[in-house]
């Protein structure tokens, strides 16, 4: 699919007016900061897809100028962040959202903020904080991390559908903080440069 610049948010607001129905995606493009080349800001493509009952997904990088993300219509039980439920509010105050947009948002509303990072008292099964104690030092290098990280690591061992993949998880975050180790699987981690 070849990516589609646009301006400004207008033209892409323009182009939703038109497509938002009949489309299924749209790649759009977009000039990184240190380009020459002038284009939408990511925040205003953001704004303008709310609009509509759309949501961004995945960005990859085109060259050094430029990237893409692809942006689709919000499927039905997807979970609103609490940034995008706070902006789409006020898109609501300024009279731009349009009627797919405030469906799209009415219709998920108890569905909202369900990320780890946004969850204030996401705790461990007791079951599960009982086997993690037994470890103290491991449990003590989970104490001392981050509420971030820790609320991060939580939700990565409770969230999966199974219950032998949870007692995986639990596992591999009790041996990672034994070692004195965040878990990998959720740590960023920068790419070291080819030489």
């Amino acid at each position: 699919m070849i990516p589609k610049f646009f301006k400004t948010g207008k033209e892409f607001r323009s182009w939703l007016s038109k497509n938002y129905k009949k489309e299924t995606e749209l790649l759009l493009g977009f000039y990184k900061i240190k380009s020459s080349k002038k284009g939408i800001l990511y925040g205003e493509a953001i704004d303008q897809a709310l609009c509509f009952g759309w949501i961004d997904g995945i960005r990859k990088s085109i060259d050094e100028e430029s990237y893409t993300a692809r942006f689709t219509p919000r499927k039905t039980g997807s979970i609103w962040s609490k940034v995008n439920i706070k902006r789409i509010q006020e898109l609501i105050q300024e009279g731009l959202v349009q009627e797919s947009g405030l469906q799209a948002f009415h219709s998920e509303k108890k569905k909202t903020a369900q990320y780890s990072f946004e969850q204030d008292n996401i705790e461990l099964p007791s079951i599960f904080k009982k086997q993690f104690q037994k470890n103290a030092k491991a449990w003590e290098f989970f104490k001392s991390q981050a509420p971030y990280y820790q609320r991060t690591a939580i939700w990565w061992v409770i969230s999966p559908k199974r219950e032998e993949t949870r007692l995986k998880r639990l596992d591999i975050l009790i041996s990672d903080s034994q070692s004195q180790k965040r878990i990998d699987a959720i740590t960023w981690k920068k790419k070291e440069s080819k030489t």
